[in-house]
């Protein structure tokens, strides 16, 4: 295994210990819930392969489902968020990037890692309310829980991002 497959797979374990310990029990008001995992699928490096990216949500959506006893909802959302994350990281570089970039604040800078996180965080919560709701008919519940756990993930993000190594 590489270096970098070991550094992913400590961070998964110790992010989905933080998750499941910490931050599943946190329901601000009964919207708002923070899943810091989504970072590690943030921070993929560009060159990960579509099929790679979508193994890896789908491991960190399950065994936060495994953990927290959810019915494999977080799964389904993390693999929609990582099914359209190049696509969305697409839109924020650009071609002559060199193979190892990550995108990041440092490299992507304040307003393109924001709007690319946000974006992918957004995706990820309207997935994984749909289907713990089941039903659209409670439209201002659903929006009111995905605003509210998508900012309130953000914040986690960066701050997660503003404190971490630089390479």
């Amino acid at each position: 295994m590489t270096s970098n497959t070991l550094a992913r797979i400590r961070n998964f374990v110790l992010l989905v210990m933080v998750q499941v310990l910490i931050f599943s029990q946190i329901h601000l008001f009964g919207y708002a819930t923070a899943c810091v995992y989504l970072i590690l699928i943030l921070k993929l490096p560009r060159h990960t392969s579509s099929n790679e990216i979508i193994i890896w949500s789908f491991l960190f959506g399950l065994t936060t489902d495994i953990f927290c006893s959810t019915p494999g909802i977080n799964a389904a959302a993390a693999t929609a968020m990582g099914f359209v994350r190049n696509t969305i990281l697409s839109i924020f570089t650009h071609k002559g990037l060199p193979d190892d970039f990550v995108p990041g604040i440092r490299s992507l800078k304040w307003g393109g890692y924001i709007i690319y996180s946000l974006i992918c965080v957004s995706i990820f919560y309207t997935a994984l309310f749909i289907l713990e709701l089941f039903t659209i008919s409670y439209v201002s519940t659903l929006l009111l829980s995905v605003t509210s756990s998508t900012l309130l993930t953000m914040v986690f993000v960066t701050v997660i991002e503003c404190f971490s190594r630089t390479k």
